[in-house]
């Protein structure tokens, strides 16, 4: 087992975040590299994400949830950019979490530029969650 470092906002991460980000940081390119099967499902198993405080506001993380952004764009407008240029043609990266949830580990903007244009799927991918290793950022790096 690789000695993983920790999340690097872990002690800032709000409790409605526990059991949702990793608390191990992990790389973006490594878990893209992966091969893992795709699938499609219902976007209303994955809308649970857009009521959490994901994305950062004003240079501080965990401020916002994206259904905020959503519903004041004006507000949020480098959010809001994000999402209206997330590419729909990448699926989501998850994993299954306590209580068989999906959980993702990347692709909440796609979600939610998903919900704006009126879709009801999503492809994605699921990552186990005994393979984090394969996307850990060990402690030496």
């Amino acid at each position: 087992m690789v000695q993983r470092r920790p999340f690097p906002l872990l002690a800032e991460r709000p409790a409605s975040l526990d059991g949702v980000i990793l608390d191990s940081h992990w790389d973006l390119d490594r878990l893209h590299a992966l091969s893992l099967p795709e699938r499609e499902v219902s976007i209303s198993t994955l809308e649970w994400h857009l009521y959490l405080p994901f994305w950062a506001a004003g240079g501080r993380p965990f401020q916002v949830s994206p259904a905020e952004v959503a519903s004041e764009p004006s507000v949020h407008p480098e959010q809001w950019a994000r999402t209206l240029a997330a590419d729909l043609r990448y699926p989501l990266d998850t994993y299954v979490g306590a209580e068989r949830r999906l959980i993702i580990l990347d692709g909440v903007h796609r979600l939610l530029k998903a919900l704006v244009e009126g879709r009801s799927t999503l492809r994605l991918r699921v990552q186990k969650a005994d393979s984090f290793d394969a996307v850990a950022v060990p402690v030496q790096e």
